[in-house]
């Protein structure tokens, strides 16, 4: 096998042996290190950016700073204002918006450095490359050559916007969120992609009102992963504000013309035809990519299929026991918990002395996205539940019934509740859309860990008025208990489903079903 390794021309630090080297300075990266210290271990990190990575810096949460920062804007022109105010003459400050996300992520990172420096953990500032499979050479920023030795390996290395097979970007005309996070917004923008994070940038562009928001969608509507009344609650009020969806699209063509601006093609799938516009700006959204390169995978028997390393249940890099990957590094799911969840697992597998015989378990994860609405998901959805031939029993609430969210004025959105379709009604999911999604939906992440029913949760008397109304009367609404009832007021909603044909058993069943 061909071996590569890190030349260098200046200063060689003596060699470095550690209990644990964590490649890797982003959420799971931190964590995997101080979780080896609750051991008592020798711990390096190796960072060759921020030390906090994409969660910090241009990604989490500056973007999510922008969302709030966008939400308030909006807000100071919507009806909420218009209770007590006349309409505002508002004038975005570019400089200041940069300024305060820059200091948001220092804060931040100032607070993981104390930490990491009091607990001793060592911090390489550099690049880190497997020189073989118990080494890695650190090329530090500095110009140092520093070599680690370490019983046991992670990486953590994160991931990368994904870049389009067919256009790739300029980090000017055509851009990821790397690039769009620090630049002016544009008076108009294509989307490329109408995923969680494509649709995020369409929520804040659109309430920051200057830009001019088009988004090319494949399906019939956003959100791929998610139901129905989920995806088309924010793609309505994302209409409402002016954002254009090409639905059933195609893209054809995407050139920088004339001083930079967008010229792309989209061919409309259900008529079989072809539209041209012209924008300021792409911004291309189709995910994100595991970071490998210059890693020196190639030095150790690692190996890579279908884009990602191969690992067995206890995310150990085949065929070696000794390194483990975590984080946006091996993760379908580009979450910050996960990869929290996924580091604190794979320190314990190497040095618990309780059996380590079971999978990382994931079905009471919650997510929050930050779209037009706060969306928060924990659990199965219903289009899971069907495509696994699971029967459950669905209730949603809308919040124009929740006091808080009319005293808000925030009436659009709802809480929905997803059960097993039998006597217990244990809890399977739950999706909140709207104002402190992501509060209500860890009042079910428990239940769902612990298998509890809805009779369990009976119990929950939560203080009024709060969002967590909806989430209760829902609860009620599963066993007929709750104060307005389906059937009087539309936005109250309970409905059955199983699967079709399952009396011939799973393999005859008719997997869409039907809604009784």
């Amino acid at each position: 096998m061909l071996r590569r390794t890190a030349g260098f021309f200046g200063k060689r630090n003596a060699d470095l042996k550690v209990d644990v080297c964590v490649i890797g300075g982003g959420p799971a990266g931190v964590a995997a290190a101080l979780r080896a210290i609750d051991y008592n271990k020798q711990v390096c990190l190796v960072e060759r950016e921020h030390i906090g990575g994409r969660d910090l810096f241009k990604g989490t949460i500056q973007s999510k700073i922008l969302w709030h920062m966008a939400r308030f804007h909006n807000s100071m022109k919507g009806s909420t204002a218009r209770r007590i105010l006349d309409p505002p003459k508002l004038k975005l400050d570019h400089g200041k918006i940069m300024t305060t996300i820059d200091k948001a992520a220092h804060k931040r990172q100032d607070q993981i450095l104390e930490q990491l420096t009091k607990a001793n953990v060592t911090m390489l500032n550099g690049k880190g490359m497997f020189a073989s499979p118990h080494s890695v050479d650190v090329m530090g920023n500095d110009g140092t050559f520093t070599k680690v030795h370490a019983d046991y390996f992670v990486i953590a290395t994160g991931s990368s916007p994904r870049q389009h097979p067919e256009y790739p970007t300029d980090g000017k005309s055509i851009v990821t969120t790397d690039e769009i996070m620090e630049q002016t917004s544009p008076k108009s923008l294509v989307i490329v992609g109408a995923g969680v994070i494509g649709v995020e940038w369409a929520s804040i562009l659109a309430n920051f009102g200057i830009t001019k928001v088009n988004v090319v969608e494949r399906r019939g509507r956003i959100l791929p992963g998610e139901d129905d009344d989920v995806a088309m609650t924010i793609q309505s009020a994302l209409e409402s504000k002016g954002v254009t969806f090409h639905r059933h699209a195609t893209l054809r063509a995407l050139d920088v013309i004339e001083d930079g601006r967008i010229r792309y093609t989209v061919k409309d799938n259900v008529k079989d035809d072809h539209h041209t516009f012209e924008v300021d700006r792409a911004l291309i959204s189709i995910g994100r990519a595991p970071i490998y390169a210059g890693l020196g995978l190639e030095n150790t028997s690692c190996r890579v299929e279908n884009g990602i390393l191969h690992r067995d249940r206890f995310l150990r890099c085949e065929p070696h026991r000794h390194i483990y990957a975590c984080g946006d590094a091996i993760s379908t799911q580009k979450l910050v918990n996960a990869a929290e969840h996924q580091a604190l697992g794979v320190i314990d597998h190497m040095y618990s002395t309780k059996p380590q015989d079971r999978d990382m378990r994931y079905e009471n994860l919650s997510t929050i996205h930050f779209l037009d609405q706060e969306v928060a998901a924990v659990g199965m959805n219903e289009t899971e539940c069907r495509q696994k031939n699971i029967a459950y029993i669905m209730a949603r609430y809308s919040y124009q019934y929740v006091s808080r969210a009319v005293a808000m004025n925030r009436p659009k959105g709802f809480v929905k509740i997803i059960v097993t379709n039998d006597r217990e009604k244990r809890m399977l999911g739950m999706r909140a859309v709207g104002p402190h999604a992501s509060s209500i939906v860890e009042l079910a992440s428990l239940a769902i860990h612990n298998q509890q029913s809805v009779y369990d949760m009976g119990e929950l008397l939560p203080a009024y008025p709060a969002m967590t109304q909806g989430f209760q009367e829902c609860l009620r609404v599963l066993v007929n208990r709750s104060i307005l009832k389906p059937g009087v007021f539309p936005q109250v909603r309970l409905w059955r489903w199983e699967p079709g044909n399952f009396k011939r058993g799973r393999a005859y069943a008719v997997q869409p079903g039907s809604r009784r």
